[in-house]
């Protein structure tokens, strides 16, 4: 395929494409936003549009320090303008905080004393004077007697409920956020998402009330929404950019009147009459698609204009497909098309197409008013154009090597030492046990080490080594074929990457099956060196029962066992590979999970534990480094079934202690017959842990820990969380309960406790 005549051309235009785009959306998107908006500033400095709505600027230049002041002042300017016949007022002002002034509250406190006295005549004249210093009480009743006043919720902050309920409705600023640039090209009807959250943005608010309806009013269609005879074009998530019109001063351009003019009544009512009124503040700065500099209050009066005079742009539900497209008719004219013409009318052809898109969109923006971002496909066929023209001619004659096989892979599996151990025959299982089980050793078990046999411990060593960054000689010798990259370490058939983890037992590695490209977490015990000679045959027979038993376990909550066997006298079991965060690291009293949290996770690992009750599977070693879950969606996962055995098995020797003697329920210590109710005893220290950062049972030796588990009652939880339900406490307490019949009847009864909780504490 390499030796074809249009690969190169393809691959260079492909690879030219794909990084212009994610410059795009990198570090150049600011850039990438200005020059692909540029076609529409230029449309909108040619027009300058002049404003044909009926709409006034009232520009309240208030300082915030002064706010009780400016309350007043716009609570009679409200009804000045109500009065003189306006149609709608937007108060794009903040009114999320009371503006009680210090002169009411010494008046509240005066009247508290003077109800004491009974003085009716002093009590009047403080209730009168009282209700002269309340500017937010005079304001919500201006708000309510105007009847079509919408309010401003900038940055998500929601104005007060006094002023919501008297309002027509909240309008959203920002609707949609800015783009990358900074400046502020695009609006939408309804901010916060799509259209259907009903949630419309000031401009839009203000258009509904002006034209006496709400945003329940409206009709959805596929081009945009319908008001009885009125219809907005919009894109399908809502959105449309605004035409800004000539600033404020200049003629033809918004009319800007002050907010004391408006409140001392010098505006005259025809000025006012059937206009829409924005009253906004002269200090919060918008940058607008003219690249100027312009105040909110200004910036909202300039939308509503355009929308009003239907002056805008719209960006079709299709722009960005066609976009792609031409990104593909780009690769394709470059590498097809373009090396067959002379380089003078390949050069020329490229730009008059350019031009042509650049000027198709130009055209779209000025007549039809819909915007067709083509400038930036023209840009790209321009690079990917001049990129193919220029790119080195390379001979394809040597062999490509596979991905896996790079520079960079070869160097951090260069050699590092030989580890050789004397070769010590290992037994295997015989071949009965092999048919019981089900499980074989396969032929290809042994490790590709160069004919050393290594230990887990070396194998480990292995793995680290090839982290570590080769020499530059060594990487020359590599080059150059004097030293040879070091196959990965094996067990059985599976490739060791990394190292996972590592336990009392045994370490886990991350691997690959490469017959069938899966990754899987194997885990490897090094029976030889753990059991004398006597044992091995009884410790191989139960560590492959026992992966059967694993095997046959299929349950959501539970990892998946895929294979078992025995290489070199280390035994392995591959299992499914999740890529989650085991519980013990949240059993600190530092670093505790959220008591919600806690209990659905033990609820899942409880209803996980109750199918394997049901299976005749004990796990007998429960505790949170036993337990995998995924942050984001709580997905857990019960693993290390490695010492639980079937408990109606005939070989089952009883006094045999496996387990984690803190989690061991006082049964499980005595050498008693192990029940699904040990592991219920284990999930309920689980849940102390994990709930209060400590163990329920502590001691500072063996001897001592057997006999408090055995004897002593666990402290109280709420005594160390006081913040915890009662339920908490109960489950716990019955779950640690010494005699097994008083706990609970089964895991899933116990799942069942849990989640009722859980309903509890997020309440």
């Amino acid at each position: 395929m390499t030796k074809h005549p249009l690969f190169k051309p393809l691959a260079t235009a492909a690879l030219t494409i794909s990084t212009l785009i994610v410059l795009a959306v990198g570090p150049l998107k600011a850039l990438h936003a200005t020059l692909a908006s540029s076609p529409l500033a230029l449309v909108q400095r040619a027009e300058n549009a002049e404003n044909v709505a009926p709409i006034l600027w009232v520009d309240t230049g208030i300082p915030v320090a002064d706010a009780s002041r400016s309350r007043g002042d716009l609570a009679r300017a409200i009804l000045n303008a109500h009065s003189a016949g306006a149609r709608a007022i937007l108060l794009a002002t903040p009114l999320d905080q009371p503006s009680d002034s210090a002169d009411l509250a010494r008046v509240h406190s005066i009247l508290e004393g003077a109800g004491a006295a009974r003085d009716a005549n002093t009590l009047n004249r403080l209730t009168q004077w009282a209700a002269e210093l309340d500017r937010d009480a005079q304001l919500e009743q201006a708000i309510a007697s105007a009847g079509h006043v919408v309010l401003l919720s900038e940055n998500g902050t929601q104005p007060l409920t006094r002023f919501v309920s008297a309002a027509h409705s909240v309008g959203l600023e920002p609707a949609v956020p800015n783009d990358a640039d900074g400046i502020s090209r695009r609006d939408a009807l309804f901010g916060l998402g799509t259209i259907a959250t009903r949630k419309p943005s000031a401009s839009f608010a203000l258009w509904l009330a002006a034209h006496g309806a709400n945003s329940g009013d409206i009709r959805t269609t596929r081009s945009g929404i319908e008001l009885r005879k009125l219809h907005l074009d919009t894109d399908a998530a809502g959105g449309w950019v605004p035409n800004y019109g000539q600033p404020v001063g200049v003629d033809g351009g918004i009319t800007r009147i002050t907010l004391a003019d408006l409140a001392d009544n010098k505006i005259s009512k025809t000025q006012l009459r059937d206009h829409v009124l924005v009253m906004g503040r002269g200090v919060t700065k918008v940058t607008t698609a003219l690249n100027t500099t312009e105040s909110l209050g200004e910036a909202l009066t300039q939308r509503y204009a355009s929308l009003e005079a239907g002056n805008y742009f719209v960006k079709p539900r299709f722009a960005q497909l066609l976009s792609m497209l031409l990104l593909l008719g780009a690769i394709g004219f470059a590498s097809i098309y373009a090396p067959s013409l002379p380089a003078t009318r390949r050069l020329a052809f490229t730009l008059i197409t350019c031009f042509t898109l650049l000027l198709i969109e130009v055209l779209l923006l000025a007549t039809v008013r819909v915007w067709l971002p083509l400038l930036s496909p023209a840009i790209a066929l321009l690079i990917t154009t001049l990129a193919v023209w220029l790119a080195p001619t390379y001979s394809f004659k040597r062999p490509v090597r596979a991905a896996s096989d790079t520079i960079s892979t070869w160097a951090r599996t260069l050699p590092r030492r030989e580890i050789k151990r004397p070769v010590v025959p290992a037994k295997k299982p015989s071949a009965n046990q092999s048919a019981a089980t089900g499980t074989r050793v396969p032929e290809d078990s042994a490790p590709d080490t160069g004919g050393a046999i290594m230990s887990l411990r070396e194998i480990s060593d292995s793995l680290k080594a090839s982290l570590v960054e080769p020499t530059p000689s060594e990487v020359a010798d590599l080059l150059l074929g004097r030293s040879k990259r070091r196959p990965k370490p094996r067990l059985g058939r599976y490739e060791l990457d990394r190292e996972l983890g590592k336990g009392a037992m045994g370490t886990v590695f991350l691997a690959r099956d490469p017959r069938i490209n899966r990754i899987v977490a194997l885990k490897a015990i090094p029976i030889v060196e753990e059991f004398a000679d006597r044992e091995l045959d009884e410790v191989r027979a139960r560590f492959f029962r026992e992966a059967e038993m694993a095997g046959r376990l299929n349950h959501p909550a539970i990892v998946t066992v895929y294979d078992a066997g025995e290489d070199n006298g280390i035994a392995w079991i591959a299992m499914e590979y999740i890529d989650g965060v085991l519980l013990s690291e949240f059993s600190s009293s530092d670093r505790l999970l959220p008591p919600e949290k806690v209990l659905e996770i033990i609820a899942r690992a409880a209803d996980a534990l109750d199918y394997a009750h049901a299976q005749d599977v004990i796990h007998r070693d429960i505790k949170p480094a036993n337990i995998l879950f995924i942050p984001e969606t709580l997905e857990t996962r019960l693993t290390d079934f490695g010492i639980a055995r079937l408990t109606n098995s005939s070989s089952t020797r009883s006094g045999i202690v496996l387990g984690t003697p803190s989690f061991m329920a006082p049964e499980q210590l005595d050498g008693r017959t192990v029940t699904g109710f040990s592991d219920i005893f284990a999930l309920g220290v689980t849940l102390f842990q994990l709930l209060t950062g400590q163990l329920p049972f502590r001691a500072d030796s063996m001897t001592a820990l057997m006999e408090k588990i055995a004897n002593a009652e666990p402290p109280p939880l709420r005594t160390i969380r006081p913040d915890l339900p009662n339920c908490c406490a109960a489950i716990v307490s019955q779950a640690l309960a010494k005699n097994p019949s008083e706990r609970f009847a089964s895991a899933g009864d116990m799942a069942r406790a849990l989640r009722a909780c859980a309903r509890t504490v997020k309440g």
